[in-house]
């Protein structure tokens, strides 16, 4: 069956529909993708499925860009009728986002079924619209979306990139010193320039504890940089391909709240310091980051609070006890298997259509 994943705009949305896509081999899987830099890394990795884009302009409430938004919903809508009928869609899969909301609603009038996954705590706006027309909704246990029926609870998705690794084995292949503690930085898929200046200024302060950083800059840093101090280093990434080695090489994590970030680190067995991004929707950012430290997996430190995150880092990296606590609790809370999981829902439900009694014509 031909299977179109509704995703793109960030690695929050790409990287499950790709985990989910890697184990549905039966199907032909299509994604569509928007025009940001994370999107077209995504599409030449993984090349052996094919992209297409799709424009739309983000959500507002001003009139002026409601109306542009609006403009574009609907060359959206008539886009996705098309590409729809054209592909023989069998199904589509949405992961949340305006980017994807045309397809949702062209699939209902088209009379194709859909399902929605959402990975957030609080479910996005682009999902709660789409609720209404979806035949199937897939949220994170605990979650709810008011007195819907039709709603299954998962977890999130792990790409088959990652895959276990000693931290020895992982700072040998990427070059990194065996003993030096090791922090890593990620901003999310479209960068954090608060990390990178971050980063920067307190750089010598975490070196003199003999502390190493690598900072994953993303769309606010454009090329690779590298800072030296009393045998330390600063290195800064405008992006990285593949996360696993480097979350495996790395001693704590600070980064952004999005719910692939705190599952991938769960998966590699991670201790965090969150610091949820303060304009995130709904602020779901957050509410990701307050699961999180009520799991004790992560602390949480906000924004506008970031000058006690050195003291922070600087603690828990002296106690052995808080990353120990971290990792066993980390342990715990990891649900293996998600992306296998979800494909078995998708074929079962895909197996429940074929087998419905089709209404007889009249």
């Amino acid at each position: 069956m031909n299977i179109l994943f509704a995703s793109g705009g960030s690695g929050g949305h790409m990287a499950p529909a790709i985990a989910i896509a890697e184990q549905l081999t039966k199907h032909r899987c299509i994604f569509t993708m928007s025009n940001k830099k994370v999107d077209e890394v995504f599409s030449k990795k993984y090349d052996q499925f094919p992209f297409v884009k799709a424009r739309v302009t983000s959500f507002r409430w001003s009139p002026i860009a409601f109306l542009k938004f609006f403009h574009s919903q609907i060359a959206s809508l008539r886009f996705a009728l098309r590409f729809l009928k054209e592909n023989k869609i069998d199904l589509v899969i949405s992961f949340g986002g305006f980017s994807s909301f045309a397809f949702v609603l062209a699939a209902k009038i088209k009379k194709i079924p859909s399902i929605l996954y959402e990975s957030n705590v609080i479910p996005g706006k682009a999902i709660r619209i789409s609720s209404q027309f979806a035949d199937k909704i897939l949220l994170p246990n605990g979650v709810s979306l008011g007195e819907k029926k039709n709603i299954e609870h998962v977890d999130f998705p792990i790409r088959q990139e990652f895959v276990d690794m000693s931290k020895a084995d992982a700072r040998a292949q990427l070059g990194w010193p065996p003993s030096k503690k090791i922090i890593l930085f990620i901003g999310g898929s479209n960068g954090a320039m608060v990390f990178n200046k971050w980063v920067q200024q307190n750089f010598m302060r975490l070196a003199y504890h003999n502390v190493d950083i690598h900072c994953i800059g993303g769309s606010g840093f454009s090329e690779e940089k590298e800072i030296t101090f009393e045998d330390c280093t600063l290195r800064m990434l405008p992006f990285c391909e593949n996360m696993n080695p480097v979350l495996r090489a790395c001693d704590l994590v600070i980064a952004r709240a999005g719910a692939g970030t705190i599952a991938e680190c769960q998966f590699c067995k991670k201790p965090m310091i969150l610091i949820p991004h303060p304009l995130s929707a709904d602020n779901h950012q957050l509410a990701n980051a307050k699961k999180a430290e009520k799991q004790g997996i992560a602390a949480v430190v906000e924004q506008n609070n970031l000058e006690s995150l050195a003291s922070q880092i600087l603690e828990m990296l002296s106690n052995s006890s808080i990353l120990s606590s971290m990792q066993r609790n980390l342990e715990k809370t990891f649900v293996p298997r998600a992306a296998e999981q979800i494909a078995s829902i998708v074929e079962n439900f895909l197996q429940e259509r074929k087998n419905k009694p089709k209404k007889r014509q009249t």
